[in-house]
């Protein structure tokens, strides 16, 4: 037996054990973040202990370990047999700090969920909130609502720190300095010299068009609110102004099962029959629920569901969009494919989520319900749309990376200085707590990077797309052309072999600052 037989079969025989584990942490982490009682805390924590349990077997990491030595001749295989070997030597040698930071990330969750935003003693929603922030003059009201999203931040802050400090020791315990160049490097493959030169590329091509953005924004908003620029605060944004076609299109969206209707509609016209497919929607704002939106890939190719919050806008029609694109391509992954294969790469699966969100701007998909002359226009501003999420990215990742390597530093300080450098903000408005409602930072470090990068790839794949299909939308070939040319393939490829089989050319950045570059 060849050591390329010798290691498949010892991985598939150790992926027989893995996947019922696995399958359990997806189902127990879906009711924990559904409905985040003590009990699904504790039934999520237990789950994730059972499958770090099957990597403290010392004589089959000792196997792994003497195949890896020999090495294998095919560079997939290898990247998975060092992932695999490296799940062993941490939890053989670091198992318990790893469920130390397990544990107290899933604290922090925990708080996070139960709080409970409030104005003037009465309860509200995340969604309501944002709807404050996107139509509400009253600048008193709309510093309240801001300041309730704030101390949800303000209820972990200090603890977030703590978790920041715990886990750059435990990357210290693995040769790296700090915990996001260790994320970075082994649970994303992505090297740091390589991710710094991309977001310098991209951002320097947006640079100049976003300091008039800014610019015109403030003016625009200061003579909304009669003030000067200079006294501009944070709970001042977010407001849709009278320019922004986005007010109008929020006027025709009447009802949130009208979001789903109409996201469920454009799928259908892709080819993608939602409501006939293993997706659970959990759509809708309740107490004890997790606030934000995700996918949950409980299992590929057979198992997606989505929790979100939406309520009726293009911020809740978009995240519905934008986790369908999660879901579907998780369910077109190929069930025969090695268990390890059967899964997507963190930057591909964003890609494509992101191409999806995008689809109401790139597309005509609300020209049932937006007149003509608004929705051209909402169309014509998607060059604004992405040069926003460029800086706000550049903000995210900036602040996670500094943050981790001085974490005794006020991040409420940094967080401010870094939205005057990337938002344009006033250096007078005060420090608060924002960061800390940034999702990412406590369940997925490093992770931020994942969209920057995956906003090249959507640039680029959807611009073969495109080529090849027209407008996506209005082609009901849609799915059956992405199931079986990207899909399909799970984490069978590594992802720049993919991204380059799939458009025919190699990654770039050059669709996406031709796009930025335009008119």
């Amino acid at each position: 037996m060849n050591n390329k037989e010798k290691y498949t079969n010892l991985r598939d025989e150790f992926s027989q054990k893995l996947a019922p584990k696995n399958l359990e942490v997806e189902l127990t982490a879906w009711e924990f973040y559904i409905n985040s009682t003590d009990e699904n805390r504790e039934s999520f924590l237990q789950a994730e202990d059972n499958v770090q349990e099957l990597f403290k077997d010392a004589n089959l990491y000792n196997e792994f370990l003497e195949i890896k030595k020999q090495g294998l001749n095919d560079k997939h295989l290898d990247k998975q047999l060092k992932d695999l070997v490296k799940c062993f030597d941490e939890e053989l040698n670091v198992g318990a700090l790893k469920k130390e930071l397990r544990e107290k990330e899933n604290s922090i969750a925990a708080k996070y969920n139960k709080y409970v935003p409030q104005i003037d003693g009465k309860e509200i929603t995340k969604a309501e909130i944002t709807k404050i922030l996107e139509s509400e003059k009253d600048p008193g009201f709309r510093k309240k609502a801001y300041d309730a999203k704030v101390k949800g931040g303000d209820s972990i802050a200090q603890e977030l720190v703590e978790l920041i400090k715990m886990r750059n020791e435990f990357a210290k315990t693995q040769g790296y300095e700090n915990f996001y160049d260790y994320q970075l490097k082994e649970e994303y493959d992505v090297e740091s010299e390589y991710l710094s030169n991309l977001l310098h590329e991209v951002y320097e091509n947006v640079k100049q068009f976003n300091k008039k953005l800014q610019a015109e924004t403030k003016e625009e908003l200061a003579k909304e609110f009669g003030i000067n620029v200079k006294d501009l605060k944070s709970y001042h944004y977010g407001l849709i102004l009278k320019s922004n076609p986005a007010k109008e299109i929020n006027k025709s969206l009447k009802t949130k099962e009208q979001v789903v209707d109409i996201a469920k509609q454009t799928y259908r016209n892709m080819g993608f029959d939602i409501d006939n497919m293993n997706i659970t929607l959990d759509l809708f704002p309740r107490k004890n629920k997790n606030t934000h939106g995700f996918c949950f890939e409980i299992e590929p190719g057979k198992d997606s569901r989505i929790l979100a919050n939406l309520t009726n806008n293009i911020i809740s029609l978009e995240t519905i969009f934008h986790e369908l694109g999660h879901c579907i391509y998780n369910l077109g992954i190929n069930t025969e494919l090695p268990y390890l294969d059967r899964g997507t790469t963190p930057a591909m699966t964003e890609a494509v989520a992101m191409l999806m969100g995008d689809l109401i701007q790139t597309e005509n998909v609300l020209k049932d319900i937006v007149p003509k002359a608004v929705l051209d226009k909402y169309l014509e501003e998607h060059k604004k749309t992405e040069s926003k999420f460029i800086n706000r990215s550049m903000l995210i990742i900036s602040f996670e990376k500094e943050m981790y390597i001085h974490p005794d530093q006020n991040p409420a300080k940094l967080w401010h200085d870094l939205k005057c450098i990337y938002l344009g903000r006033n250096q007078s408005e005060e420090l608060d707590n924002e960061w800390a409602t940034i999702p990412h930072y406590l369940s997925h470090p490093a992770y931020y990077q994942n969209y920057f990068r995956a906003n090249v790839i959507k640039a680029q794949m959807y611009n073969f797309l495109t080529q090849q299909l027209g407008a996506i939308t209005e082609n009901d070939k849609t799915a059956e052309y992405l199931n079986e040319n990207l899909f399909k393939y799970g984490k069978s490829m590594e992802e720049n072999d993919m991204i380059e089989q799939f458009t025919q050319e190699p990654l770039s950045a050059k669709s996406l600052c031709n796009k930025l570059q335009q008119g």
